[in-house]
């Protein structure tokens, strides 16, 4: 009996942030129906990860879904290192990319961090159905805060740090374009990283993954796009963004295809599996920055002070201080993903740590659990603080 009390439970609160997530309307309940048999997918871990110490668990039983990578800078020996040289896609994570390149040209006189931008340029990169929520989102706080001008123009650190806040997929398009391919390269030239993919626009990567721009299938059109080197892909992907960007027909030809499908038209497995051709980088390679930022060596001093500006949102907004004696992220949340990177120190030991966490190709049905209280960041952020769970981790990823 408790059984099927905990499966209602289960499927109500499921069907309820589907509907958050996707729409009170006729076509989400058709999603929800046409992706009822996904939806079961990952169940049986539900049950059993309802708490933090339940997910631990499912890390050690799923290494092919997750990394975990937590290293103390004063104290190696308290290092976790769980799939730590594992390929994970980055999603949104690579936006630490940009920003540190934001910073360095700040600190070399390239940028100005209060020029005025037409906000409206940014909706030049936005796909419908694509996290177009988020950008909504953004425009609506920039407005709310009196950030943007009557002219419509917001200056470039505001539409920065909202793009962060809000993972914004348009503002980022826009600010890869500002900072441009050049500048970004220089910026991996000096991090000297050895497994981490450049950054590539989330335009470009959607309008890529869509199978109808080919005339094919999804599982044929994906089959093919899996077969390409890693430069063909990305070519297709910068060709494809570079069009959007600057041909109106392209533009609007793109722009309809992805409102009649309501995005990319495939099914929720498929939207998971898609994050494979996404950038990726190692838990060990992003911790390993996150710790360089938490000493002030991400390139030097001064930009590090700057990218710490941004990313120590969580603490500014979140009530964190009780815990945290300082604290800065980056997370990315889309289906069948959840990561973060960060760095921070408890106001209990004071031990500074930089982080990579990855739950990577996820269950659909565990995907859902885990998004909907947000999970990956309240187990990230108290790996940091409780020495319990770092205990519990430890004790199952050696079994």
């Amino acid at each position: 009996m408790r059984i099927l009390k905990f499966i209602g439970v289960f499927l109500g609160t499921l069907i309820l942030i589907f509907f958050i997530v996707f729409g009170f309307n006729l076509n989400a309940l058709k999603t929800l129906y046409n992706n009822s048999g996904d939806l079961q997918e990952g169940q049986q871990w539900v049950s059993k990860a309802t708490s933090l110490k339940g997910l631990t668990q499912y890390i050690g039983s799923n290494p092919q879904h997750a990394t975990i990578v937590s290293q103390s800078v004063t104290n190696p020996d308290t290092t976790i290192a769980y799939g730590a040289d594992k390929s994970r896609t980055m999603g949104t994570l690579s936006n630490l990319f940009l920003i540190t390149t934001y910073g360095r040209l700040i600190e070399n006189g390239q940028i100005d961090p209060n020029e005025l931008i037409p906000l409206e340029k940014t909706d030049r990169f936005q796909l419908p159905y694509i996290d177009a929520s988020h950008h909504d989102d953004a425009k609506s706080v920039l407005k709310n805060k009196d950030a943007v001008t009557n002219e419509g123009k917001v200056p470039l650190n505001e539409l920065v740090q909202t793009a962060i806040i809000y993972n914004d997929l348009a503002i980022s398009d826009f600010l890869y374009y500002k900072l441009g391919q050049k500048a970004i390269n220089e910026t991996f030239n000096l991090l000297d990283l050895q497994s981490t993919d450049h950054p590539l626009p989330f335009s470009g990567l959607y309008i890529t993954l869509h199978s109808d721009l080919s005339n094919n299938t999804f599982d044929t059109h994906f089959e093919k796009l899996l077969a390409l080197s890693e430069d063909e892909f990305r070519s297709k992907v910068l060709k494809n963004a570079e069009r959007f960007k600057t041909d109106d027909d392209f533009n609007k030809r793109v722009t309809k295809l992805f409102e009649e499908n309501q995005g990319l038209g495939i099914g929720f497995k498929e939207r998971r599996n898609i994050l494979t051709l996404f950038p990726k980088s190692t838990g060990e390679e992003l911790s390993t920055l996150m710790v360089k930022l938490e000493q002030n060596e991400l390139i030097s001093t001064p930009v590090s002070k700057r990218v710490k500006d941004i990313m120590d949102w969580p603490y500014q907004e979140q009530g964190l201080n009780n815990d945290f004696k300082y604290y800065g992220a980056l997370y990315d949340n889309r289906l069948g993903l959840l990561n973060g990177i960060d760095y921070g120190a408890s106001v209990y030991s004071e031990e500074p740590f930089g982080q990579a966490v990855f739950f990577d190709s996820l269950q659909v049905a565990f995907w859902f659990h885990m998004s909907s209280n947000l999970m990956h960041q309240d187990y990230q952020q108290r790996l940091m603080w409780d020495p319990a769970l770092r205990e519990a981790t430890l004790k199952e990823i050696s079994k």
